[in-house]
């Protein structure tokens, strides 16, 4: 009896190595960098990488501060894998030439590269990330940013921001400038803080804009879409399927056309507000003029409703 009992806990010693052996591996910070760049001038910053998140956010002028965390998928890390880190340590993938700084991808399997990265407020940016998060903060100039999948944070950023991600969601607070955003699949959110034209895609998501003061051009191919602000120009705002909500000021003035394939169309003003034109009974169309009318809002749905107040 008791020599089954130790055969039973051998074994079960056994098969719990085995099982722990098997399991995926996680990555884990294996090395780690920094680098400083001294700068005269505007900035022109490149971030590229094939996985790994990225952070920049502004600080002093003169100065570009670079921290990396290198991560190392593999399980077990070999002597050759430690001296890949060992030399990545030594010789990050970072380039400069007088004020144009570029991060170029690591071309290692299983490696990857997190960035924390400092800049002078009025840097130029460039991201591409195949996976991984980015968040942009305090900077004040145009940014191009771009990820295969994840999430971008944005915050506090003034100039015409290029937003792309294949999968994962936008988040922009306290944005001043242009504003272009499309998710493949995903979210999008944006809370304006000066004027700005916006146009934003997600091709299944929700679009959420807040205190918009510009042009807007929203569509999301299934998602519900809500706004609020001022129409200083054409809105033209569609969903294949899903709600559309637009809150406008009490005074505003526009011509509107909205319609919904299946579902109601409603809009709701304080009293002083009329229609003139046609308001066909079924609700699903209302077409005409608020208070004399004035920049042209166009809100559409294949499937849900909309409402306007």
């Amino acid at each position: 009896m008791k020599r089954r009992i130790r055969f039973s806990a051998v074994y079960l010693s056994f098969s719990l190595l085995v099982f722990c052996c098997t399991l995926p591996a996680r990555a884990s910070v294996r090395g780690s960098f920094q680098r400083s760049f001294q700068v005269t001038g505007t900035v022109d910053l490149e971030v590229l990488t094939h996985s790994g998140d990225i952070k920049v956010h502004s600080g002093p002028a003169g100065t570009v501060s670079i921290s990396g965390k290198i991560f190392v998928g593999d399980q077990w890390v070999s002597g050759d894998r430690q001296a890949q880190v060992s030399e990545l340590e030594k010789n990050p993938p970072i380039r400069q030439s007088s004020n144009s700084i570029r991060i170029d991808y690591v071309n290692a399997r299983n490696i990857s590269i997190d960035y924390d990265i400092t800049v002078p407020a009025d840097t130029r940016l460039r991201t591409h990330s195949g996976s991984g998060d980015q968040t942009i903060e305090g900077l004040r100039s145009n940014l191009e940013l771009e990820s295969g999948s994840g999430d971008m944070r944005l915050n506090d950023l003034t100039g015409d921001l290029n937003v792309h991600t294949g999968s994962g969601n936008v988040e922009a607070r306290d944005v001043t400038g242009g504003f272009n955003a499309e998710a493949g699949s995903g979210d999008i959110r944006m809370n304006a803080k000066g004027n700005g034209d916006v146009r934003v895609h997600t091709a299944s998501g929700n679009v959420e804009l807040r205190d918009v003061h510009g042009t807007v051009r929203a569509e999301a191919g299934s998602g519900d879409i809500t706004i609020d602000g001022t129409p200083t120009g054409v809105w033209d705002v569609r969903t294949g399927s899903g709600d559309v909500r637009l809150r406008l000021p009490e005074q505003a003035a526009f011509d509107l056309g909205a319609s919904t394939g299946s579902g109601t169309v409603t809009v709701d003003h304080p009293v002083t507000m009329t229609i003139q034109g046609n308001v066909q009974r079924a609700q699903r169309t209302i077409s005409g003029k608020v208070r004399g009318g004035g920049p042209m809002l166009t809100v559409h749905t294949g499937s849900g409703d909309v409402q306007i107040n």
